[in-house]
């Protein structure tokens, strides 16, 4: 049995009582999920106060798919919201035409193209993710739209209904849990900036021989990682990989993606070494889809879905063993010092004396 496994039923007594139902190991985790999440939000609160590293433990093991559109509703604060919120996702959705509309429109094609519940053209996906980004761009007219929301978007929809996520988009970018992301969408897009400078930053401490590299070759992260804090790896991770860093991130925010984006780079790193800038550009820009795609080749849905618990697995170990927190807390501040550093500069250049 595993270290978190709660005991079951008693089943001591007389001869007439059935005996216990053998249950399969996916069979013990949904219990065990459903016990864990509870019948309210109330209850989930309450059992993670009371076993916090039990939650942990189970979520890095990944959420059971049958439950994790649920969960991730309960774990980032966006189930709480919709109930405080009757109504107003309806009204958001029959609100007047925006001029965002048409760009929304372009991009919903591109959006998980070869996943069947977005590929028909004003299907379902289709429909659904179009009102779900419209509603979000009316909501908030400051971040309005950004083509990578579309991403975050579609990977919610395909584990809830409309308004289910778009609530959670709301919790996830106004911080109702966690830091908010909004500033990865809003203009200038301060959040993406300070998110590449902390990566560098990581790359130079725990990779150091591809950060200089990536130096001698005129490579920036910006150039491969702004796509992975935009999308939260949505773009980039096989679907299967995707919905396992988000278990933890729902959790436990934003860190993993550069715990997941530092363990990428570390597993690439001796194939990305040899490269030069053309090829290494090339790659990167699709990196790490370039990665895996002639491994996926020749694999059947059952194949291609049994590798990607393997490799979530995999890259999961390796990214949780990573400790960043504080080194993520004093890039930021540094990150904050030189941008009030620039700002003073700026300033004094617009009022010499």
């Amino acid at each position: 049995a595993s270290s978190d496994d709660e005991p079951g039923p008693s089943y001591g007594g007389s001869a007439a009582v059935d005996p216990p139902v053998l249950l399969s190991a996916a069979e013990k985790r949904l219990r065990k999920w459903r016990r864990m999440l509870g019948v309210t939000v109330d209850d989930w609160k309450a059992y993670v106060r009371a076993k916090p590293q039990v939650v942990q433990r189970r979520t890095r093991k990944g959420v059971p798919a049958p439950l994790r559109g649920y969960a991730w509703q309960v774990m980032s604060g966006g189930r709480e919201l919709r109930a405080c919120h009757h109504g107003v996702y309806d009204e958001l959705v029959l609100s007047t035409l925006d001029e965002r509309d048409d760009d929304i429109a372009k991009d919903i094609s591109r959006t998980f193209p070869s996943h069947v519940f977005f590929a028909k053209p004003d299907g379902a996906g289709q429909r659904s993710l179009y009102n779900l980004l419209r509603a979000y761009s009316v909501y908030d007219r400051e971040v309005g739209y950004v083509q990578g929301m579309g991403f975050v978007a579609g990977l919610l929809l395909l584990h809830m209904s409309e308004e289910d996520a778009f609530w959670v988009m709301v919790a996830l970018f106004r911080g109702a849990v966690h830091e908010p992301l909004e500033g990865l969408y809003s203009p200038g897009m301060p959040l993406v900036r300070r998110c590449l400078h902390q990566l560098e930053g990581l790359l130079g401490e725990h990779l150091p021989r591809l950060a200089a590299h990536f130096q001698r070759e005129c490579v920036h992260a910006s150039m491969f990682a702004t796509q992975w804090f935009v999308t939260l790896f949505a773009y980039s991770l096989p679907l299967g990989v995707v919905e396992r860093v988000w278990d933890v991130f729902m959790l436990e925010g934003v860190k993993v993606i550069f715990q997941v984006g530092v363990a990428l780079l570390h597993r690439a790193e001796e194939n990305l070494l040899a490269l030069p800038f053309e090829v290494l550009a090339a790659n990167l820009r699709h990196f790490p889809a370039s990665e895996k795609r002639e491994e996926a080749r020749g694999l059947d849905e059952v194949g291609r879905a049994g590798d990607d618990k393997v490799e979530a697995d995999d890259l999961l170990e390796r990214a949780l063993a990573l400790r960043l927190s504080r080194r993520l807390d004093e890039l930021r501040a540094e990150h904050d010092y030189l941008n009030e550093r620039m700002r003073d500069s700026g300033a004094e250049r617009s009022h010499p004396p």
